[in-house]
């Protein structure tokens, strides 16, 4: 199998903090967990682990990433993954969850969304890794769909929180989340 090459993309932004830089200068020290929302016109995953290995560091720089989507009502799901380094994990998000002026997808049908990575040291809030992929076709419009379809309506966080809390007490795990999911699709890059 040949190595995937990962490359930037002159039509996606790269912005934030950078390798070695604190990931928010007024933080330095975060709960472990993940962050995803959309912005500057790129998908953007965080993740927030205590003390990444060199080993986890370098995985999520290299290592094949797969993605999916499970909606239920006003909470969509994103599911990943990276091979060896972090099994199947999940992170809830509504679009009414981001602050103004925000941002929706959308690439046309046919197009490839981008998906921006970031892993931040929990412990000093520090930008351990980044890197960019792009996302399958069926992907980037199953998100931009959910997205969409999550602005049209109004908000109300008690039955985002009520859909988030079911959800997670129906799967024992992100893994058996997994078949149920409206795409799984790898990651390209």
């Amino acid at each position: 199998m040949s190595h995937i090459h990962t490359f930037q993309r002159p039509d996606v932004v790269v912005s934030g903090p950078q390798v070695g830089e604190p990931y928010d200068p007024n933080y330095s020290h975060y709960s472990e967990g993940a962050r995803y929302l959309y912005s500057q016109g790129a998908h953007e995953l965080t993740l927030f682990w205590t003390r990444p290995s060199s080993i986890e560091v370098e995985g999520f720089r290299a290592q094949p990433i797969d993605v999916g989507l499970y909606l239920n009502g006003p909470a969509a799901f994103l599911l990943y993954k990276i091979q060896n380094v972090c099994e199947w994990s999940d992170v809830a998000f509504n679009v009414h969850l981001v602050p103004e002026p925000r941002e929706l997808p959308a690439e046309p049908p046919g197009e490839r969304a981008r998906l921006r990575l970031v892993l931040v040291d929990a412990d000093d809030g520090r930008v351990a890794a980044r890197r960019l992929v792009s996302l399958d076709r069926v992907m980037t419009q199953a998100l931009r769909q959910a997205m969409q379809d999550q602005a049209k309506q109004p908000f109300n966080r008690l039955l985002y929180d009520a859909a988030v809390q079911e959800t997670h007490g129906r799967f024992a795990d992100t893994d058996a989340m997994v078949p149920a999911a409206e795409v799984i699709e790898a990651a390209l890059g």
